[in-house]
């Protein structure tokens, strides 16, 4: 839907709202809640016609999609009251007999709660019942829709994980509101806003890491690697998976890898390592992840640069 026919849109509701509001002629409301409804459901690619036969299905206007069977029926309650269940009922049955996939009533004034109710057991017919709010809300939603579909998915999934940023920075607590592999995409994200190289690791497929950083230190490449524990049971790390990720960093000849638990580690997780082994490996729980989603804020807000040592910002408050 373009901008103009967003604007078109808004100001045909505004029209509606005006016929319903200082009535002149019924058909000036019928015709302008065509212009509206016609625009929302083009959005979904129906095509809205008046019905040519109103006295054989006493609907007033048919949807149709190209090559898909779905149909719509619109009935036009133009009344000053609000509709009762009996009418809705009646209504209901026609589309059901006719038969129709899907029937929308508009209603300027309103519905009684009574039809609401009717309508969750009309089973399989859908039905909705609409009122000027509805229709402002309809397009309040298409515009936003409108407007996410001009990014790419990539930057789509970064406005998200920035406003999860922002969220964990403001309340740490927002961590056991995002699923595991969000939760990698925003460290991901933290990671990529402080000038690392980043590479997010297919699901499943990690071999025992979630996250690839490069740096570039003294003229030569450096790598590091990232696991990402996540769980909403809340759940601690325990040694097992602390060996296993060491293996990993061995097995690649990383430089060194960091461990972010959210609930953090087992007393014990650590027993058992070397000297040389605890270098290899770095630990962070959700104060590690805040200090980063407040360090990454900074950044973006311009009140500071990255820092040219970003192996000081991956080993910052770990242990």
């Amino acid at each position: 839907m373009t901008p103009s026919t967003k604007d078109q849109l808004v100001r045909d509701i505004l029209v509606l709202e005006n016929s319903i509001t200082s009535p002149r002629d019924d058909r000036e409301i019928c015709f302008t809640f065509h212009q509206v409804i016609s625009k929302l459901l083009s959005n979904d690619g129906f095509t809205t016609m008046f019905n040519p036969s109103p006295d054989t299905s006493n609907f007033d206007f048919m949807c149709f999609k190209e090559d898909s069977r779905d149909r719509i029926c619109i009935s036009l309650q133009n009344s000053t009251e609000n509709i009762t269940e009996e009418r809705v009922h009646e209504r209901v049955s026609f589309a059901f007999n006719y038969p129709y996939d899907r029937l929308i009533m508009f209603a300027p004034v309103a519905f009684t709660y009574s039809c609401y109710r009717f309508v969750n057991s009309t089973d399989p017919l859908k039905v909705e019942l609409l009122t000027l709010d509805d229709l402002k809300t309809w397009t309040s939603k298409i515009e936003i829709e409108s407007e996410l579909n001009t990014y790419e998915y990539e930057d789509i999934i970064k406005i998200v994980s920035k406003t999860f940023i922002e969220k964990i920075a403001e309340d740490p607590n927002f961590l056991l509101k995002i699923e595991w592999r969000e939760f990698e995409k925003t460290i991901a994200e933290l990671f990529e806003g402080l000038a690392f190289h980043v590479t997010l690791t297919p699901s499943s497929k990690d071999g025992g890491k979630d996250i690839i950083l490069e740096i570039v230190k003294n003229g030569s490449p450096i790598k590091y690697i990232v696991e990402i524990k996540h769980w909403k049971s809340k759940q601690l790390v325990g040694q097992k998976s602390v060996k296993e990720f060491l293996k990993v960093i061995c097995k690649e000849k990383r430089e060194s890898g960091l461990f972010l638990s959210t609930y953090g580690f087992t007393s014990n997780a650590f027993e058992g390592l070397t000297e040389l082994e605890r270098k290899k490996i770095k630990f962070g729980d959700e104060q590690k992840i805040v200090t980063l989603c407040h360090t990454y804020l900074k950044v973006k807000s311009g009140i500071w640069t990255p820092l040219q040592d970003l192996q000081e910002v991956l080993y910052e408050q770990t242990f």
